[in-house]
């Protein structure tokens, strides 16, 4: 009988460890998945930033080298590293989880 307690008691504690790291995971992915929506935000708002100064250069001031406008440079430089910020986020929330052991 001492054997079934014990046997019940470890599944237990193995169980309410795996719980523990699958809510934590969870919350993770929460936390990421919120990171991820503002960067996406951030990224449409910087694109229409640069539509903006595309277009006030190309067709208000008749400017037909806007590459060269520091807003536009910066902006770009914006999108580039909100876009690497994006994808080092979306790499970490697919890691997440990837160590839960098998379910037998």
């Amino acid at each position: 009988m001492a054997n079934i307690w014990d046997d019940l008691v470890k599944w237990l504690d193995d169980a309410s460890k795996v719980v523990g790291k699958e809510a934590g995971d969870l919350t993770q992915k929460g936390t990421l998945k919120l990171e991820i929506y503002d960067l996406n935000r951030k990224l449409r708002d910087a694109f229409t930033e640069l539509g903006s100064q595309v277009y006030e250069a190309t067709y208000i001031k008749k400017a037909a080298d806007w590459q060269n406008s520091k807003k536009a440079k910066s902006t770009i430089r914006k999108i580039r590293t909100i876009t690497r910020k994006l994808e080092k986020k979306n790499s970490e929330y697919k890691k997440i989880g990837k160590n839960l052991p098998k379910k037998k």
